[in-house]
């Protein structure tokens, strides 16, 4: 085949295909181009990749579920099928019947590179609370070296810490096929605790093998991996720690106290009990998992995407709040205008607009409890919508009503996407309990959150397989460098949002006067706008009552207008360090601290959760109290002085993230998905 390419033009070939990392698409140029079986771990994706893809291919297979979901969560446009691999090639190698295994009765076996993403140190700890150096057990670990693979540091570790720890093997040496089947044939289990997997092709062999199979259950290997064919491990989510660095991916961090109970469990178990699930997970291997129903399917695929009649757009209509000074409002906002036109605005009646409607706007709900959503749906029926972006807050919904119509609208053949802008159930609301809306959004196509804490909290409500980590976006703005200090002049904070209770705001105004005492030459400028809410004038009215009895009149400036992105970024620009000094809050990410990373210059926050998603790019204050926002600030204003390595890395990351996060890339991205 190869041979006869060589003869051949690419465009007088039919299709091409090609199975590679990196995925070098650019240079296709027959008639059909294809990537075929392709993996991928980690939940995020890079953009430019996908960009690629559009461009290029006409079609595409995956080894899987979880990569087809991240294909499409990230807009692969182009018909994405799953080809799976293949598993019978391992039928066919006889093993080494000289090869023997030293080792305890009972043999639990890993095998992997022991990249941290292959779960080893979880399973280390999990294997020493489960076991110990009395136990008639052996934990070996098949691996090869590699600059990742810190098996031997991880392993000294546990024994240090454990001087009653368990029997383990760590085997390095090269293994032919027949030498790795026979080590497998002489194990009972397989331990497979990977943060993330593209397929997961040893958790097949063991299971062919006759091997009990533990492991996590999230990603690839839950194609066949199933709570009838293997054992499961409980996870929450995490940030995903790659080489690519991705902020917006995540993994599975496998729970090592499961992990351990589910050793126990196999290790305890009647044989007949271990048979009955390993048995099941053979025939469902070789029901779909053989290389025929690969090529099968492979070939399938390319006929479809060479014949498909291209399919319309999609007519795609945003329920929002619109045009009012509201942060999903604006959220919403840049999102449409960065996407083609043609998307229709679903907004909800408002007063206090800070614009005029377009023409593509369509008033027809009421944010509280008391609209029965029938003027939407009417709109919805009326404008022939057949996708729908919901933006979601706990105030915008009668919750049980909103369950209704998200359950009618997936019904009536609709795309459903809910964007979740807070999964914490508000203390004082009894009738706003997300678990109550669960069941909706279980039906829908996806539920786009915006933080790790959010996909946990709905993984609690069982909410995952159409749960997507989301990023919120940025302006697209080109900041300018960040200058030097200059010493003659006082330092410059800045502050960002609404003026609301839970913003930190009067605890920054008493750190600035403990500041002040410390004989700081200092001064704050307070860009926080008024939110149209009764409490935002009441806490606005305690800080200038603040600000006057503790004389700070010359040092802190107040700007409560709601005013322009420009205008916004200006003020900020002109900042040594912008600063948001939030208490506790139930939203799950801030869209003003990306405003304030924007603009080019440093920011710092208190250490809570709303910032999990931009820690790389911020830095952290001590605390949430008026002293420790005061420390903080006088440690970062020192690293200011001096350009140190902490402020130049920060700088350099929120760069990285700014490409990432612009506007006009996340609205891409949601278009294409879409």
């Amino acid at each position: 085949m190869h041979r006869l390419s060589l003869d051949a033009a690419p465009i007088d070939s039919d299709i091409v295909s090609r199975n590679l990392y990196p995925p070098r698409v650019d240079d296709m140029t027959a008639r059909f181009n294809f990537l075929h079986a392709y993996g991928w771990e980690e939940s995020g994706y890079p953009l430019d990749w996908i960009d690629s893809f559009n461009m290029t291919l006409q079609g595409m297979t995956v080894m899987s579920n979880h990569t087809r979901k991240v294909m499409i969560d990230h807009g692969l446009k182009v018909p994405v099928a799953i080809s799976s691999l293949g598993i019978d090639h391992w039928l066919r190698i006889d093993h080494d019947i000289k090869h023997k295994l030293e080792a305890k009765s009972y043999r639990f076996l890993h095998v992997s590179s022991c990249f941290p993403r292959k779960g080893a140190d979880v399973m280390l700890r999990a294997y020493g609370k489960a076991f110990s150096a009395g136990d008639d057990v052996t934990l070996v670990i098949k691996t090869f070296p590699n600059p990742h693979n810190k098996i031997h540091q991880l392993l000294e570790d546990a024994q240090l810490s454990n001087s009653e720890y368990p029997h383990v093997i760590v085997d390095e040496e090269d293994y032919s096929d027949s030498q790795l089947k026979s080590l497998y044939l002489q194990c009972d289990a397989l331990i497979a605790p990977s943060r993330a997997e593209g397929f997961g092709l040893p958790m097949a062999e063991a299971m062919l093998s006759g091997l009990a199979v533990i492991t996590t259950g999230w990603s690839g290997q839950t194609d066949f991996c199933t709570p009838e064919s293997a054992w499961l491990i409980d996870y929450s989510y995490a940030r995903a720690k790659t080489h690519f660095g991705l902020s917006a991916s995540v993994w599975a961090e496998p729970d090592e106290n499961h992990l351990a109970s589910l050793m126990q469990e196999v290790f305890l178990a009647p044989a007949d009990a271990r048979k009955e699930r390993i048995e099941a997970g053979q025939r469902l291997l070789r029901e779909k998992f053989m290389w025929s129903h690969v090529a099968g399917r492979m070939i399938e695929a390319a006929h479809s995407s060479t014949t498909r009649i291209e399919s319309k757009d999609p007519r795609i209509g945003m329920v929002t709040t619109w045009n009012t000074p509201c942060g999903i409002a604006s959220y919403s906002e840049h999102l449409i205008r960065n996407m083609p036109e043609g998307i229709t605005v679903l907004g909800a009646h408002s007063e206090g607009r800070v614009g005029a409607d377009g023409l593509n706007v369509s008033r027809c709900w009421s944010a509280g409890d008391d609209d029965d959503l029938m003027a939407l749906t009417y709109a919805i029926e009326r404008l022939e919508l057949d996708t729908l972006v919901i933006q979601f807050n706990y105030g915008f919904w009668n919750l049980k009503v909103f369950g209704e119509f998200l359950t009618n609208q997936v019904m009536l053949k609709r795309t459903v996407v809910v964007i979740m802008h807070a999964t914490s159930d508000p203390p004082r609301s009894s009738n706003k309990k997300l678990s109550s809306l669960a069941p909706a959004l279980k039906h829908c196509h996806r539920v786009l959150v915006h933080s790790v804490e959010d996909m946990n909290r709905l993984k609690n409500l069982e909410l995952v397989n159409n749960v997507t980590l989301f990023p919120h976006g940025i302006i697209d703005h080109t900041p300018s460098l960040l200058p030097p200090f200059d010493g003659n002049r006082p330092f410059l904070l800045a502050s960002y949002g609404f003026f609301l209770p839970h913003k930190g705001l009067l605890e920054l105004i008493d750190a600035i006067g403990i500041l002040r005492g410390r004989n700081l030459n200092i001064r704050l400028s307070m860009v926080n706008a008024t939110y149209p809410a009764p409490d935002s004038i009441e806490i606005i009215r305690h800080a200038k009552d603040k600000i006057e009895n503790e004389g700070l009149q010359d040092t802190v400036e107040l700007c409560t207008q709601f005013l322009s992105d420009a205008e916004s970024l200006a003020r900020l620009a002109d900042a040594d360090l912008i600063v948001f000094p939030y208490q506790e809050t139930a939203e799950s990410s801030s869209a003003a601290v990306r405003h304030g990373i924007a603009s080019g210059r440093p920011v710092a926050v208190t250490p809570l959760p709303i910032f999990e998603d931009v820690e790389k790019d911020v830095h952290f204050l001590p605390g949430k109290s008026p002293e420790s926002i005061a420390d903080g600030i006088e440690f970062l204003l020192n690293h200011r002085i001096n350009e140190s390595l902490l402020m130049l890395d920060k700088q350099e990351n929120a760069q990285f993230w700014r490409d990432e996060h612009s506007y006009r890339r996340i609205a891409r991205r949601l278009h294409d998905f879409l």
